[in-house]
């Protein structure tokens, strides 16, 4: 009686086959997801952007700070200063979302790196949600607001065009330490977010009349070099 088997040349064929199929479609997958991350990520400044617009129009066509001194509890329940009394910008859009997530990223490494509880994914153009104790920007007074910069992936809660190249106390851009910035002094959870970025060698931005884009995060880093008035962090910029 003959035994059919297979040969020790048949398996390691087949599984050079296979070795070769996964190595093809991994990276495939592993894109797909990221796209999809990507996508979600885009949902969420989207709707802090349309948050944002009702904000202004029910206080009189100006922006919100990125924080505001206020005892009491904030409006979605959590103290995220550790009990200093601060409301911060996403916290003053809740009413308009009524949701803790849309300040999450999905492709972020770095979910909670500051004093509070919540996780801050986005941060504000500190242009635009100025200071607590600065006069707040009316929408008027920014002259291109469809090329203006207001919220973007970042590693807290605000932006400014130095932390775009430069980390600084958990404030940096995604990605720029592969592009020449400074990571320094960045802590373990935050430095491959700081490196390697999320989301292609991009960042998702919401502009200051509400609107979404990616941009690569060279883009975003060439206008924090930007020392005038010209720079998409401008409020005031004439970008025609």
């Amino acid at each position: 009686m003959k035994r059919k088997a297979f040969t020790l040349i048949e398996l390691l064929v087949v599984i050079a086959i296979i070795a070769i199929l996964a190595s093809i479609l991994f990276p495939v997958f592993a894109r797909a997801r990221e796209n999809a991350r990507r996508t979600s990520c885009l949902s969420n400044l989207k709707q802090a952007g349309l948050a944002t617009m009702m904000y202004v129009q029910d206080y009189d066509e100006f922006y919100p700070s990125r924080y505001t001194r206020n005892n009491s509890l904030p409006p979605d329940g959590q103290d995220w200063s550790g009990g200093r009394g601060y409301w911060y910008w996403p916290q003053m859009l809740f009413p308009y979302t009524k949701n803790t997530q849309f300040n999450v990223c999905p492709s972020s490494n770095n979910p909670n790196i500051t004093t509070g509880w919540q996780p801050r994914n986005y941060g504000a153009n500190l242009y635009v949600f100025v200071e607590w104790n600065a006069a707040r920007v009316s929408m008027a007074s920014i002259e291109a607001a469809s090329s203006t910069y207001m919220l973007m992936d970042a590693g807290n809660f605000s932006m400014n065009k130095t932390q775009t190249h430069t980390y600084g106390s958990g404030f940096y851009l995604p990605g720029m330490g592969t592009l020449g910035g400074t990571c320094n002094g960045a802590p373990s959870a935050s430095m491959q977010d700081c490196l390697n970025g999320r989301h292609f060698h991009g960042v998702n931005v919401t502009f200051a009349d509400g609107h979404v884009k990616w941009l690569k995060t060279q883009v975003v880093m060439a206008e924090g070099y930007k020392g005038d008035s010209t720079s998409a962090f401008s409020p005031s910029a004439n970008h025609s």
